[in-house]
């Protein structure tokens, strides 16, 4: 059996970070850590090298240079925005950077991150 996904959580809502830390180890996943600002979400993901980083885009503010920093950090790992906006305003905010591999609206339902993650991952 493959060794479970691992994801790192950036969010700055602390209730957020533990609700999806739940949800994505109960569907499997490894979390390897949970950043509340821009320079934890920099220095986790160069660190840990996750599989995937779910990452709220105001941490606490949206600053299009800090995502690209988190981004470079782990080029490797799927990029996957999560905003309290509806999904396509979310995307039309993040559209010019590169390497965003999904976004996820914070209104849809927690397990719509875990959907997100398998179907980029490709793991069930």
């Amino acid at each position: 059996m493959p060794p479970a996904p691992r994801v790192l959580i950036c969010d700055d809502a602390a209730g957020f970070r533990l609700l999806t830390r739940t949800v994505l180890a109960d569907a499997g996943f490894d979390v390897v850590g949970a950043a509340a600002d821009w320079d934890e979400a920099i220095a986790m993901a160069t660190e840990f090298q996750p599989d995937a980083i779910i990452l709220d885009l105001w941490l606490p503010t949206f600053d299009p240079t800090q995502v690209e920093r988190v981004r470079d950090s782990c080029p490797s790992a799927l990029l996957a925005v999560v905003s309290s906006l509806a999904a396509a305003e979310a995307a039309r905010m993040v559209e010019h950077i590169d390497g965003v591999g999904a976004v996820i609206s914070k209104r849809d339902p927690p397990d719509a991150i875990v959907a997100a993650l398998r179907d980029h991952l490709n793991v069930t």
